[in-house]
């Protein structure tokens, strides 16, 4: 009998695309800043349990569900618990249109800078007003964008084997330009108060409980958990491949990334500051201040900062892209579900994320609206993802799905109390936390049409939940394919992705 072709060509370039799938712009402009903001170690420290007691244990189940089912979100949900509880998948899935129209905006800022970075573009200009001019209604910015656009979604028409051998180049660059510049880093004189900064560890932090908020947040908005992401990529697992190894590495990997990232980022910045008070003072700007106005001109003063400045914004922008065209795969794939000819899918998506978009390349306060709504939706989405485990059965799912007879790392019985106490309860609060917290950010916190208001969440969120209850049946009755039989992993469906 001939092997089947679908799917990963390889155990490696199934790692290799997960990782390369979760690490982003959170990993490295992200984390450095929030690391050095929230006790250095300390945060670290909540961090690493947060990825283990949270993230871990949802992209194991989140894993198991799209192996289990071989269907996109949507599909997903219905298989897994029920098609009434479809809804629950389109809601995601919309959320993940409405992540890739800002993201690829992000990345498009990312690859100018990598342009600037090349060309030595913002050696002597004012970077405040460099970065105003490329992120507020810049022609340039909006054809980068469309043209990242274009060619992540051509990528994903190629099917998971063309994501896996684009991962397959961009994520080696991307450790290695992320390695040279946190060794560069650290070995600039000054570099050793920035490294004791980033590592120094207070105890008694640990009892501050915006320290392990923060770090659930940095956790959830990183790794790729709630998004749909682990869910899309499993689908086109190998059945007797390794789960819970395979997700243990891709957290890993993603942590990995994380902590150069902040190597190479917070030693720089004391080793080039002229006081402590001064490397403080820029590492509590934002990700934008930070990373395009502060970074640039730290680049500009350091000795060989053009060549650390172009390795710096590459990985910055292969680790945007790489999210880019794995969240592509995870909004088309609904649609091929639903009997929609690739093609067609393809334009749809295309047209969609172009629209959608449009508005953050030109406006940089609606992307930043963009990101509040998606990052608390991503919150949600990792509570749907418990509840659908904790509705099939957290003992089965640990018992047949995740340690199964090719699994080579077994999990305890831990995973079933994180997935049914620890994880909800720790997500329920961090939405209510950043929830409440939006309210000091605006005085019209009430307001449907504030940028950064709790009342354009629950407007939009809304909306977003109720579009996917209208269109539950529809969309559950037009998933007509079912791969799960009741027990084990089904093969993976040959359908215009998986070969």
């Amino acid at each position: 009998m001939k092997k089947s072709s679908a799917g990963y060509s390889t155990q490696l370039g199934l790692v290799i695309t997960l990782i390369a799938g979760s690490v982003g712009l959170g990993n490295i402009w992200r984390f450095p800043r929030i690391a050095a903001e929230n006790g250095g170690g300390t945060f670290i420290v909540a961090w690493a349990i947060m990825m283990i007691l949270v993230c871990l244990p949802i992209m194991l189940g989140e894993h198991s569900m799209g192996r289990a089912t071989r269907h996109g979100l949507p599909g997903a949900f219905k298989d897994f618990i029920g098609s009434k509880y479809t809804w629950m998948g389109i809601t995601v899935t919309i959320m993940m249109f409405a992540l890739n129209a800002y993201y690829t905006v992000l990345t498009g800022w990312v690859v100018y800078y990598l342009g600037l970075s090349i060309t030595n573009g913002y050696k002597g200009e004012d970077k405040a007003v460099l970065f105003d001019t490329v992120s507020g209604g810049n022609y340039i910015t909006v054809l980068i964008f469309v043209a990242l656009i274009s060619l992540a979604c051509y990528i994903a028409y190629k099917g998971i084997k063309g994501i896996e051998k684009v991962s397959k180049v961009f994520l080696p660059i991307l450790f290695i330009s992320l390695a040279i510049v946190a060794i560069y880093s650290i070995t600039l004189p000054g570099s050793s108060k920035g490294l004791n900064y980033l590592f120094s560890f207070d105890p008694t932090l640990l009892f501050s409980s915006k320290i392990w908020l923060e770090a659930l947040t940095q956790a959830v908005w990183s790794a790729g958990a709630g998004w749909g992401l682990v869910i899309t990529l499993a689908v086109f697992t190998k059945s007797k491949s390794d789960l819970s190894l395979t997700t243990s590495i891709q957290v890993a990997g993603d942590g990995m990334v994380a902590l150069l990232a902040g190597m190479a980022v917070v030693p720089a910045v004391f080793a080039m500051a002229p006081t402590i008070e001064a490397a403080e003072g820029i590492l509590t700007q934002g990700n934008f201040g930070l990373t395009f106005i502060s970074l640039t001109n730290l680049f500009e003063q350091m000795p060989g900062g053009y060549y650390i400045g172009v390795l710096f914004f590459l990985s910055l922008a292969l680790a945007a892209f790489s999210s880019v065209i794995a969240s592509v795969m995870i909004v088309i794939l609904p649609l091929a579900d639903s009997g929609v000819s690739k093609k067609k899918a393809i334009l749809w998506t295309y047209l969609i994320l172009i629209v959608w978009g449009l508005p953050s390349a030109w406006n940089p306060t609606f992307l930043s609206n963009q990101d509040w709504i998606v990052g608390q939706m991503m919150v949600f989405g990792a509570f749907l993802s418990c509840f659908a485990l904790y509705k099939f059965g957290v003992s089965k799912v640990r018992k047949e799905f995740i340690n199964n007879p090719y699994t080579g790392m077994p999990i305890g019985k831990w995973w079933e109390y994180s997935i049914k106490y620890i994880a909800p309860v720790i997500i329920v609060i961090m939405f209510v936390w950043w929830s409440v917290q939006s309210i000091g950010w605006d005085d019209q916190w009430w307001n449907p049409f504030a940028a950064l208001s709790l009342g354009t969440l629950i407007l939009q969120g809304g909306l977003m939940l109720l579009i996917s209850i209208i269109f539950n049946n529809r969309v559950s009755d037009s998933i007509q394919t079912k791969h799960y039989i009741g027990n084990g992993f089904p093969e993976i469906p040959k359908n215009d992705y998986s070969e």
